[in-house]
C-alpha cells in the first residue's frame, strides 16, 4: 500500500540545500572583498582617468546630461508587457546559480597557473554551459519596441555613470580587469574586448537579469544587489547596483537579447573609454 507521506517534497530539499551552500558562498564573496580592499594600497593606473575626468571642461556634460534625459523620457514612456512574462521559481534559479558559481570557484583554483584573461574565457564558458537546463526559462528573443528599450537603457547607464563620477568622486575602481586591460598589447586587447563586450554580458545577463531576476520590484532589487555585491569593487558598488537595475528592466521590458544588446554597449563604451584615456 502507498504512503502519500513518504515521498521526499523537493520544495523542502531545495531550501535544505539552499541554506547549506549560501554561507559557503557568503564566505567566498567575504574573501573576494577582503582581497580587494588589500589591494587597495597599491598604484592603480585608473587614477590618470580619473584625473583626466577632473580636468575636463564642464561643458562637455551638456551632450551627456541632455542623453540622460532622453533615455529617462524613454524609460518613463516604455511600458512592460501585459501579460508580464514569468520569472524562473526563485529557489531553483537561486541553487542552480549557487552551486555553479561555487564550482567554478572550486574548479578554477586549480587552474591559479592560467593567466587572468584565460581564467575570464574559462570562467564564462563554465557559466555559459550551465545554462542548457535553463534555455526555455531565458527568454532568448526580442519583444516589440526592442530597440527603444536598448536606447533608453543605454541612456540610463551613460547618464548615471557620469553623475556618479562627477558628483562622488569615487576611488578608482580596484577591478584588476582594468590595471591588465590598460598594459595589454593589441592582440591582448582585442581578446579582453570579446570578453568584456561579448561573454560577460551574456554569463551575465543570463543568470542575473534572466534567471535570478524577474519583474516583480522586489526581485529586481535582489537580483541587483547580488550583481552588485560579486563583483567585489567598493568602488563601483553604487553604479553597479544601478546597471543591474536598468538591466533588469530592459530585460523584462524586451527580452534577454535587448538586455544582453544594452549590457555589451555600456561595456564597449568604457572598453574604448579607458583605452582612450
Amino acid at each position: 500500500m502507498d504512503e502519500i507521506g513518504d515521498a521526499p517534497d523537493p520544495w523542502v530539499a531545495r531550501r535544505v540545500l539552499l541554506l547549506a551552500l549560501t554561507p559557503l558562498w557568503l564566505l567566498m564573496l567575504h574573501l573576494r572583498w577582503q582581497h580587494r580592499l588589500l589591494e587597495k594600497g597599491g598604484f592603480d593606473p585608473t587614477a590618470q582617468w580619473l584625473e583626466r575626468l577632473s580636468q575636463m571642461n564642464p561643458a562637455w556634460l551638456v551632450p551627456v546630461g541632455f542623453v540622460f534625459l532622453a533615455g529617462a523620457y524613454w524609460a518613463a514612456r516604455l511600458r512592460w508587457p501585459v501579460p508580464r512574462p514569468r520569472a524562473a521559481p526563485l529557489d531553483k534559479a537561486a541553487l542552480a546559480y549557487l552551486a555553479v558559481y561555487l564550482g567554478a570557484y572550486l574548479w578554477m583554483s586549480f587552474w591559479a597557473w592560467t593567466s587572468p584573461l584565460g581564467q575570464q574565457f574559462l570562467y564564462s564558458f563554465w557559466m555559459l554551459a550551465w545554462l542548457r537546463p535553463w534555455r526555455a526559462q531565458l527568454g532568448w528573443k526580442f519583444s516589440k519596441g526592442w530597440l527603444r528599450w536598448v536606447w533608453a537603457g543605454y541612456c540610463l547607464c551613460l547618464g548615471g555613470a557620469v553623475a556618479y563620477a562627477g558628483l562622488v568622486h569615487p576611488p578608482p575602481s580596484s577591478n584588476p580587469a582594468v590595471q591588465l586591460l590598460l598594459h595589454a598589447g593589441l592582440a591582448e586587447r582585442v581578446l579582453w574586448m570579446i570578453q568584456i563586450c561579448l561573454l560577460t554580458p551574456l554569463v551575465e545577463e543570463s543568470w542575473y537579469r534572466s534567471l535570478l531576476s524577474g519583474p516583480a520590484p522586489g526581485r529586481l532589487c535582489f537580483s541587483a544587489c547580488l550583481f552588485g555585491f560579486v563583483h567585489a569593487d567598493p568602488a563601483g558598488l553604487p553604479q553597479l547596483i544601478w546597471l543591474g537595475l536598468v538591466f533588469a528592466r530592459v530585460r523584462w521590458g524586451a527580452g534577454l537579447p535587448a538586455a544582453v544588446l544594452t549590457h555589451a554597449l555600456w561595456n564597449l563604451t568604457v572598453f574604448v573609454y579607458l583605452l582612450g584615456a
